[in-house]
């Protein structure tokens, strides 16, 4: 798209390359099972690290030795180094992700196999994530609020398939309480809720798109159904028993949660309320993506 910074690309793909290979090892262990560290699904997920290392460093750098004067004034200071705040918080990221690696074998050395996508090693890895993308989301915005007319669309447009990412990394986390069989209780609307309306409503406030909430779980919905549709055409054979099932091929998650609906009432509140104070504005959209999304009433019964 016109205008935008490699590095800028570069941090897309690290969030990018992030959720698809989180998601890919949660399809790898379910059907083949716990493989070597060099599994292709790890080298996605630890290729975000070097990406988003690659872009926030060339950013810090260049802005402390002077090569990238055009960021000095907008930027701040940590150890001596200068350089977007997006570009500090990616770098921590980077380093968490890495970090969370040696961690992770070790844990598996230690005590065995896990079966759970919540563990102390995956959770410094989903800091990581959750770090490169908040950093991504800030230098994105960053650049698109400084932009001249003719190049901010399109940087609105990358920083809201940024936005979709978040939203897939947010929910990918949640997976072990949102499958099919726990959408009967209010634990699920719960888990759904933290953090969701919160996401979608940040990203359409600092886009100032029209339709962004939409836009994003749209995003969302299109990964989730890429997966779903495309592992199973890749075969695949457990390494590990005991079997009870045949499987000949990845098992992917199941169909994404309906949020297209909610997203779109909570784009026509935000367009209808800005001239509100902010308080009162987050309340009538979070109720009303709660009342939308949870159209059974199962957290009130719940």
């Amino acid at each position: 798209m016109l205008g935008i910074p490699w590095y800028l690309w570069c941090a897309a793909l690290a969030v990018t390359s992030a959720f698809v290979g989180g998601y890919w090892d949660i399809s790898w262990h379910r059907s083949i099972g716990r493989d070597t560290f060099w599994s292709a699904p790890h080298m996605a997920i630890y290729a975000c690290g070097i990406l988003a290392g690659i872009s926030s460093g060339y950013l810090i750098l260049t802005t402390t030795f002077g090569q990238n004067a055009a960021l000095k004034n907008v930027s701040v200071r940590i150890w001596g180094l200068s350089g977007p705040l997006g570009a500090f918080i990616s770098a921590w990221g980077g380093v968490a992700m890495l970090a969370s690696a040696p961690f992770d074998d070790w844990w598996h050395n230690a005590y065995g196999l896990d079966v759970r996508i919540v563990s102390p090693p995956h959770m410094v890895l989903a800091a990581g994530f959750f770090g490169i993308e908040l950093g991504t989301v800030m230098l994105m915005l960053a650049f698109m609020n400084r932009a001249q007319e003719r190049v901010r669309p399109s940087l609105e447009r990358l920083f809201l398939y940024v936005g979709g990412t978040v939203l897939c990394e947010s929910l990918l986390i949640k997976l072990e309480s949102i499958s099919r069989s726990d959408q009967h209780n209010a634990r699920f609307y719960l888990v759904v809720l933290i953090g969701t309306p919160a996401i979608l409503a940040a990203l359409a406030i600092a886009s100032e798109r029209k339709w962004a909430s939409t836009i994003v779980t749209s995003i969302y919905s299109a990964f989730a159904l890429g997966f779903l549709w495309l592992l199973p055409l890749f075969p695949a054979e457990p390494k590990l028993g005991p079997v009870y099932r045949e499987v000949t091929h990845f098992i992917p998650w199941e169909f994404p949660l309906l949020l297209i609906v909610p997203a779109v009432v909570l784009d026509l509140i935000l367009q209808r309320t800005g001239g509100w104070r902010p308080l009162m504005r987050a309340g009538v959209g979070g109720l009303a993506f709660f009342a939308t999304f949870d159209r059974d009433g199962y957290l009130l019964k719940g």
